[in-house]
């Protein structure tokens, strides 16, 4: 009798783990991860880099209205020439500044 409850107990034991796979976002949906610290001088890291992305970055920017104060539209700007041209990576970085620079001054 011990020796059948005994791998009963190790099989449920490895059940309880938690040793599931990690949930996997669909592809389509952008993933933004900021190392900032207050600091300009952490690198933004990017794992979502389409042009979709860059839209629905411009379209948020535009919510705001269109009187945007001139830095936020200067990177703005930027960001959609740079989206425009290919360098997705870098009108994204752009974007989300101006995007930042936005919510901080229509919070202050």
């Amino acid at each position: 009798m011990q020796s059948s409850v005994t791998p009963a107990i190790v099989v449920m034991s490895f059940c309880l783990c938690g040793a599931a796979p990690a949930p996997v976002a669909p592809e389509d949906t952008p993933q933004i991860m900021t190392a900032r610290d207050g600091g300009s001088d952490k690198p933004v890291i990017i794992t979502s880099d389409t042009k979709a992305y860059c839209n629905r970055l411009l379209n948020i920017i535009d919510a705001y209205g269109p009187a945007l104060p001139q830095d936020v539209d200067s990177l703005r700007m930027q960001g959609a020439d740079m989206c425009r041209e290919g360098r997705i990576r870098s009108g994204i970085v752009r974007l989300r500044r101006a995007l930042v620079e936005l919510k901080e001054t229509t919070h202050s």
